[in-house]
């Protein structure tokens, strides 16, 4: 797209934005929205459903993929060749991606990760990020190191880095080129990773190094109902502070006034109900009739959420789960 034209953008709020880039061919879902005093410089776009470029952010590339309800905020800049997010991504303000429009320039990130702010990442020679991946603020991701001469007898890196599926990254890590982290790994504040590592492990350290195998195991049904329980008394405290609505914890249930949050047995459920699929499985016709019924229904397994109703106590349910590492697909 021509540059001026860009830059006439920067001017024009989203409802008159948005409708002239559709006219230009550029692809933007049902909700998406980009704000006024923004740059956004592609020859493709294509935005899915509810997200949202925020003001004041420079986002140049060649080809620009958002998924649904992904958000880039305020006074972030992006320039890079290839950018491709997919849904719920969220990119913090304050966070810089940058690198040369080489053959290797992207920035690949999956669903549910988050960039939190102060991180700058060097995209010259390519970072995938999975899905669920949180990067703590002050992060610098690099993929590549240089500076004395070469023919001197210096060292030279340059590479890609994979972050995999489910990997934090507290504030404050810095990640060097060719490295990958494996899956379900949680590297300590204020690590450098020079090396790759397997998955679930806690590493941390300068340089990083294994600070713990198997982070992760199998829990029972019992353990799961009670770190269930656990994250309802939590909410039910939440909610009274908030809107003082007060509730009670009775037989697994979490009862309010008006409806109650029930796991696993819908045999008692009434409309209005949340009922929360934790340990056992049940039939599609099943969960269909509970929605026809006006129950709405969140799926651990599955990690979707489907709200049968505006009540707000719910939609603070779903985002008080993100506490717990709880993320949603909201149907």
């Amino acid at each position: 797209m021509n540059s001026l034209i860009n830059y006439l953008f920067f001017f024009f709020p989203s409802f008159i934005q948005v409708p002239l880039r559709k006219l230009m061919g550029q692809e933007i879902g049902k909700g998406s929205k980009i704000k006024i005093c923004s740059i956004v410089q592609t020859k493709s776009l294509k935005m899915g459903e509810n997200s949202i470029i925020g003001p004041f952010t420079f986002v140049k590339a060649e080809k620009i993929e958002l998924g649904n309800n992904t958000s880039i905020k305020s006074i972030s800049a992006i320039s890079t060749r290839i950018i491709k997010f997919g849904n719920y991504v969220h990119i913090a303000p304050l966070t810089i991606i940058s690198s040369e429009f080489t053959e290797f320039s992207i920035i690949e990130i999956g669903d549910h990760s988050r960039l939190f702010p102060f991180c700058w990442l060097d995209t010259g020679n390519g970072i995938f990020i999975g899905e669920n991946v949180g990067v703590g603020g002050h992060t610098l991701i690099f993929t590549h190191g240089v500076w004395p001469n070469y023919l001197n007898g210096a060292p030279v890196s340059y590479g890609p880095v994979n972050i995999k599926n489910n990997v934090w990254l507290p504030w404050r890590v810095f990640i060097l080129p060719n490295v990958t982290i494996e899956e379900d790994t949680i590297v300590a504040a204020n690590s450098l990773v020079n090396k790759s590592f397997q998955k679930n492990t806690l590493i941390g350290g300068n340089p990083a190094k294994i600070l713990k195998e198997n982070i992760y195991s199998e829990m029972d049904e019992n353990e799961k109902t009670k770190r269930f329980e656990t994250i309802l008394v939590d909410f039910s405290n939440y909610i009274n502070f908030k809107f003082k609505v007060k509730s009670n914890l009775v037989n697994g249930q979490l009862e309010f006034p008006s409806f109650k949050i029930v796991v696993d047995d819908f045999s008692n459920l009434k409309k209005g109900d949340l009922f929360f699929i934790l340990n056992k499985n049940f039939q599609s016709s099943e969960i269909n009739n509970l929605i026809k019924n006006g129950n709405s229904i969140i799926n651990n397994k599955t990690q979707t959420a489907i709200l049968s109703d505006s009540n707000k106590i719910l939609k603070n349910f779903v985002s008080f789960l993100r506490r717990y590492g709880i993320r949603l697909y909201i149907n």
